[in-house]
């Protein structure tokens, strides 16, 4: 009970409505749905038998990140550690640890407390995790990514082993792109343009204050101009150098909350499943198309 209630006053500056909620938020697995099998629980005699005993196997992505002055620099992590979890208790997925020590942009790396390794290491790396788990006996492997900079060596790293290892099925997916800014327009959680997407900002924040609320200091940050949409909707890339004056953050974060935050990991994990679920009913699909 004592946790309970200094996670209570912790989430005074969340603005949550109840203790009740506050103990729901912290909830990391689904509802009603059994922890999945985690890959550094196996024992060594399980091996064999927990590789043919599961369809896929999930490999979440994170980062070691600056996040604003009031989110975790596990952010990513801790992120898509949760929404993992849920996914594979619900697709019989054996999880893989999520890989934390990733790359990061060039315009968060500069910030305090951002690790990030090369992009051309990570390639590399991703590679060997991605070879490992296959030669385990999996030939279907989900990876669900947490940063946008996992993107670009991740994709490359799915490509050549997709290449070099006969029989390979490997789904890469992002997991903020199942709430697109048009979804959370329409659902009007954040007033924003962009549906309250940007780094650090009112969206991202609510994400992480779903699994971990203990984490979120809103009292560090202030609200920010909402980030613009360069080209009105469709995606882009753009990597700087730097820049300037900006404090590692964006958007309107006072309307951040655990509450909204469940929305928007449910939403987010019922099209993870989904996508799953039709990948594995159509082995036929012959890959990006």
């Amino acid at each position: 009970m004592a946790q309970i209630t200094r996670r209570n006053i912790l989430l005074a500056g969340l603005a949550l409505p109840s203790i009740a909620e506050a103990v729901h938020a912290n909830v990391s697995t689904a509802e009603g749905s059994e922890k999945p099998k985690r890959f550094e629980e196996v024992i060594g005699f399980e091996v064999a038998e927990a590789v043919s005993g599961h369809p896929i196997g999930i490999l979440p992505l994170g980062s070691l990140e600056f996040h604003g002055p009031h989110n975790p620099l596990g952010t990513d992590s801790i992120i898509i550690s949760g929404i993992a979890e849920r996914v594979a208790a619900r697709t019989r997925a054996l999880l893989f640890p999520a890989v934390t020590f990733t790359q990061c942009p060039a315009h968060t790396s500069h910030f305090q407390g951002t690790i990030s390794v090369r992009p051309e290491v990570m390639t590399l790396y991703f590679e060997d995790i991605l070879r490992n788990i296959l030669h385990l006996g999996f030939r279907k492997v989900f990876i669900l990514n947490g940063h946008d900079g996992n993107i670009g060596p991740a994709r490359g790293a799915v490509a050549r082993i997709a290449d070099e290892i006969q029989d390979a099925a490997l789904l890469f997916a992002n997991w903020w792109e199942f709430v697109s800014s048009e979804t959370m327009k329409t659902m009007g959680l954040f007033h924003q343009s962009n549906g309250g997407h940007g780094h650090g900002g009112p969206l991202e924040t609510s994400a992480i204050a779903a699994f971990r609320p203990d984490l979120i200091h809103l009292s560090h940050a202030r609200d920010l101009p909402e980030p613009p949409e360069l080209s009105g909707g469709a995606p882009y890339y753009l990597q700087k150098s730097k820049a300037a004056e900006w404090p590692g953050y964006s958007g309107n974060v006072s309307a951040a909350s655990a509450e909204k935050g469940r929305k928007l990991v449910r939403i987010s994990e019922d099209a993870i499943v989904k996508l799953i679920e039709n990948w594995l009913s159509h082995d036929e699909v012959p890959g990006s198309w």
